[in-house]
């Protein structure tokens, strides 16, 4: 049996926009992240909030998620069927003045997280770059496809997954 390609280019804003409205639902605040250093990879839940496709986090800056950052910047987040690669780079001090716009995009969307953890010292706020982007899934005419948004070159596409 010959599987055709079946490769398909979709429009790249609104496919980018739905990344966004998919980000910026509570429902969707917590994810999945991956870190890697020396052959060893960590996933833990974080709760982010995005402006645009930029996603930010806090956590400690002494956490193991930000050692193994500091050495290898490439990470992965997941929420179930979205998947995102990308580059992730430690901003600093939650709280100091040149990291109050990232924290307010955090505070606009999480006021309690914030109000609990602004005593605290040595929060750090993260950002993440996507890069690349795919949700698998998608039914179309009683096929299954995987659609993807390729950030760095601003293409957008949906692939057969499943052939019946």
């Amino acid at each position: 049996m010959k599987i055709e390609n079946s490769k398909k280019e979709i429009n790249f804003e609104k496919t980018k926009e739905k990344f966004i409205n998919f980000l910026e639902t509570k429902d969707n605040a917590i994810m999945v992240l991956a870190t890697s250093f020396k052959n060893k990879v960590i996933a833990r839940n974080v709760l982010i909030a995005n402006n645009g496709l930029d996603i930010y986090f806090f956590t400690w800056g002494h956490s193991r998620k930000c050692e193994q950052i500091k050495n290898n910047p490439k990470v992965a987040l997941c929420k179930d069927k979205v998947q995102i690669e990308g580059t992730a780079k430690i901003l600093g001090d939650l709280f100091s003045q040149k990291n109050k716009k990232y924290t307010d995009i955090i505070r606009n969307k999480f006021p309690e997280a914030i109000k609990r953890w602004e005593q605290k010292p040595g929060m750090v706020i993260v950002r993440i770059k996507p890069n690349f982007i795919c949700v698998d899934g998608t039914a179309i005419d009683d096929d299954v496809y995987l659609e993807y948004l390729d950030i760095e070159n601003k293409k957008a596409y949906r692939e057969k997954w499943a052939y019946y």
